[in-house]
């Protein structure tokens, strides 16, 4: 794959992930939120619109030709989960919107099949880390 393609492949990601993303900002999830319907919507309906914008994002990014589009659906919001429980808090809708973007994109650049396996490790690794220190760990503890 030229640089070029690479190049593309990581843009067109950001692109999806924020769009899908701010398709279901619309969404009234903040209705749907008052007294103890609180808990139910952190457990049933915060993972639903995840899932959701997941797929709105690999439906844009099958629709402009990224290949294989299924690994950077699911890389990228985990890496967006990684980073946002661990070292960045996003603080306005700008800078969530850029770690949407910037979480897709390396997700892009992970999973493309022309990077050398070495690079993929040594990229993922510390995100891996991070997932299980932010994610996994509090769950199990």
């Amino acid at each position: 794959m030229p640089a070029r393609e690479l190049v593309r492949r990581c843009l067109v990601a950001a692109v999806s992930g924020v769009l899908g993303t701010l398709a279901l900002w619309a969404l009234p999830a903040k209705d749907l939120c008052t007294g103890a319907a609180c808990f139910f919507v952190a457990l049933l309906a915060v993972p639903l619109m995840v899932l959701g914008a997941g797929l709105l994002a690999y439906a844009l990014m099958a629709l402009a030709r990224v290949r294989p589009a299924w690994p950077v659906a699911l890389v990228g919001p985990a890496t967006l989960l990684a980073v946002t429980t661990t070292v960045v808090v996003p603080g306005s809708l700008p800078a969530f919107l850029a770690l949407i973007a910037g979480s897709y994109a390396f997700a892009a650049l992970v999973t493309a099949d022309e990077l050398p396996n070495a690079w993929r490790v040594a990229l993922a690794a510390p995100v891996v880390v991070l997932f299980g220190w932010g994610v996994v760990l509090p769950i199990v503890l």
